[in-house]
């Protein structure tokens, strides 16, 4: 080998102290590259492991780089992949950090998660957002704040005004990092060994895939669950042939799921598993109280329910007496079913139900979970700043398992968490794939390189065209017709990203002629995000659609647009889509954002036209209505009020960023510019108001924001008014 395969580049970097890193080049050329970036305790334990997981990247023709280094802030490691990424000959398309590598604490970011929002006054470990996209998005500007004293991993930083306001990921990233329990070092040994081994066994093709959805998941709406599995066909069709395994299962097919779901998990030919459910960091919710008619059960289940609510009222201090006293009469049930709680046997018999309902970290480690890829669509199941965590379980252990998608943070369950999914049968790597998710909490846990073999239509390096060719407006266009319907529903992201300026019409035609609803749903999306006179016809349509996930959408763009042109077609929906749950909670959530007279008139209108429909439904849309209208009227009251208090004003605030409703945006842009008012609450409106991205009227919010920067000399009110500018115009 010549000299320059066994390069080492020392870096000096300037991070509050001196530290020097080590950079091994790769000993292969690959257009693109990757990076290993590992502390330098673990890779002394672990040397020969990861230069074996090197070998095994090299091989599929990715030259990859090892990083190491004793990290004091995550900025050093930035600089670094920054400079890679920008190496015209093979950028870098990836990262993997392996160990203790800094966590980056994200703060005045919310908008850039898909559900999170919390008070950040709030302890700074709960209110910050674990992310990596620090590390992977370069347009994404940080203004460091301190480290953690406790967790000293930990260092937060605040999301800058001039900054991006949106994810676009420049590489791909995922985390090595071991659970807490155990020898670390071993733990890693051992993981890289296994991921090394399924490498260099013949290539895996997706023939074994399996679908699991657990308790109150999208309001355990049936129509939304086989909606999902009509489209994993578009995205798979070679999947759904003769000998092949795709399997649905949800929590109530059997009762407890919990035995049925982590003996599939671990079966050695499954490929993909992924999880619809709640969760925590160390906890997979999957079933709640047995569903039954006949009487017995239903009487357990109220003892069960009775027995857990009056010891939890116990523990927070009322007396025994108080708390039997209390349930018994809010049920009307006998006195006996409350004193059970107190029953020591009884106890230990509902903590094993308990146990027997849900998925623990402790359980994934008894297990070998075997399924390649693990996707967990559920909240704070990838807290990988903490000592366990669900995402990080499932790959340390003697399995098969090499990676797993998982949140940081609490995650939205209105999304489409199979976007781009049937590229994996394309031969796509897991990273490239993860990169598309735009949200700050989601991540890759394990190999991001790990890629299945092409058993699909796709007859051109599906890898390449997204690494290299994420630019190129004339190569994507070219794929808009391709016959595998997520490389098209892909060259629609990407023409959406470079700014196609004839991308809006475009969109329009593939909606209405596109026979694939995963294709009509990313048109539905990008179209709503650009909001023009397509738009509005799109939208029109599309809550129409024979696939439930584009009406659900559907119906949240037109509230959050809030035009008056799309007021027919909402209440159209109203009449024609009541049977999916989570439409029903959208259709609810529109009420707050759509001008009530004008709803109510076209109830009545449309309602004259159905003399069929049941009058008692046409009263709750109305008296929904009216209720919502009431509610919004009473936030904004509560906010002009000078005597309300603080915290009842930042509570009505702060609801405006969960309902961007049009009819707001005078007053909250009157208040923002009041100097008479208090600051914080200025500051809190002016960043309320940068949550109208779907909003019809986006211009007038940038217009009045615009104003404020000009106008005022309160710094802190116009770095929010830049920072909100920035989240619209992009």
């Amino acid at each position: 080998m010549t000299k320059k395969k066994f390069l080492v580049v020392s870096f000096i970097l300037l991070s509050g102290a001196l530290s020097a890193q080590k950079i091994i080049a790769p000993t292969v050329k690959s257009k693109t590259t990757f990076a290993i970036v590992i502390d330098e305790t673990s890779l002394d334990k672990v040397r020969d492991m990861v230069y074996a997981y090197r070998d095994v990247i090299e091989k599929d023709r990715l030259g990859t780089y090892i990083i190491s280094g004793n990290w004091k802030s995550p900025d050093a490691i930035r600089e670094i992949l920054i400079e890679l990424h920008h190496d015209k000959k093979a950028p870098l398309e990836g990262v993997v950090l392996v160990g203790d590598i800094p966590i980056p604490m994200i703060r005045d970011a919310q908008h850039l998660t898909s559900a999170f929002k919390m008070n950040q006054s709030r302890n700074w470990q709960e209110s910050s957002i674990a992310s990596d996209r620090f590390y992977d998005d370069f347009g994404l500007k940080f203004d460091f704040i301190k480290q953690d004293s406790i967790k000293t991993l930990m260092y937060y930083y605040s999301l800058q005004a001039d900054s991006k306001q949106f994810i676009c990921q420049d590489i791909y990233s995922a985390r090595i990092k071991p659970l807490e329990r155990a020898d670390k070092y071993a733990q890693l040994e051992a993981y890289l060994k296994k991921v090394v081994a399924e490498r260099s066994a013949a290539p895996n093709i997706i023939d074994n895939l399996t679908m699991a959805r657990g308790h109150g998941y999208n309001s355990e709406s049936k129509v939304a669950w086989s909606g999902e599995q009509i489209t994993l066909k578009e995205q798979f069709p070679e999947l759904f042939n003769a000998g092949n395994w795709v399997r649905f299962m949800d929590f109530e097919t059997l009762w407890p799921m919990k035995p049925v779901w982590l003996v599939e998990v671990q079966r050695p030919e499954l490929d993909i598993m992924l999880f619809h459910h709640h969760g925590s960091n160390d906890v997979q919710y999957i079933n709640g109280y047995k569903n039954a008619s006949d009487p017995q059960t239903s009487v357990e289940n109220i003892k069960l329910y009775l027995r857990s609510k009056v010891r939890a009222a116990v523990g927070r201090g009322k007396s025994k007496e108080e708390a039997v006293e209390s349930y018994q009469k809010y049920l009307d049930v006998p006195r006996s079913w409350c004193e059970e709680a107190f029953d020591p046997q009884k106890e230990e018999a509902d903590s094993l139900y308990n146990l027997n309902l849900d998925i623990y970290v402790s359980d994934v480690l008894k297990i070998k979970p075997n399924a390649r890829f693990v996707m967990f669509d559920a909240c704070y199941n990838g807290s990988f700043y903490e000592d366990e965590y669900i995402a990080g379980a499932y790959i340390f252990n003697d399995g098969k398992t090499i990676i797993t998608q998982g949140n940081t943070v609490n995650t939205i369950q209105d999304k489409w968490p199979d976007e781009f999914l049937g590229l994996l049968n394309a031969g796509l790597r897991i990273g490239l794939w993860g990169k598309q998710a735009p949200f700050l909490e989601t991540h890759l846990i394990g190999d991001p390189t790990y890629r299945f073999a092409n058993h699909s239509t796709v007859r051109f390096d599906i890898n390449e065209a997204i690494a290299l060719h994420g630019n190129d407006k004339s190569y994507w266009l070219k794929l808009t017709g391709h016959t595998h319907a997520d490389v098209r529903a892909m060259a629609l992201r990407v023409l959406y990203t470079v700014r196609y300026n004839k991308l809006s019409d475009l969109l329009r035609d593939t909606y209405f002629a596109s026979q694939s609803a995963i294709v009509r749903l990313e048109a539905v999306r990008l179209s709503a995000l650009i909001n023009d006179a397509n738009t509005i016809r799109i939208l029109d349509a599309a809550v129409s659609d024979s696939y439930e996930l584009i009406r659900r959408f559907a119906i949240e763009y037109i509230a959050k647009n809030g035009s008056d042109k799309l007021i027919p077609a909402f209440v159209r929906s109203l009449f024609t889509d009541y049977t999916s749950e989570r439409i029903r909670f959208k259709q609810q959530q529109g009420f707050n954002f759509l001008p009530a007279d004008w709803l109510k008139q076209e109830i009545n209108v449309q309602a004259a036209e159905r003399p069929y429909f049941p009058s008692e439904k046409v009263n709750d849309m109305l008296k929904g209505v009216n209720n919502a209208a009431k509610s919004m009227s009473e936030e904004m009251g509560t906010i002009m009020d000078t005597l309300s208090p603080l915290k009842k004003k930042q509570s009505s605030i702060s609801r405006y960023r969960n309902f961007p409703v049009i009819f707001a945006i005078d007053s909250l842009l009157s208040f923002a510019a009041d100097s008479s008012r208090d600051t914080s609450l200025r500051v809190q409106s002016v960043e309320a108001l940068g949550w109208y991205v779907y909003s019809c009227r986006k211009k007038d919010v940038i217009n009045g924001l615009q104003k404020i920067i000009a106008t005022t000399d309160n710094e802190q009110l116009r770095y929010e008014a830049k920072k909100s500018v920035g989240r619209l115009s992009d």
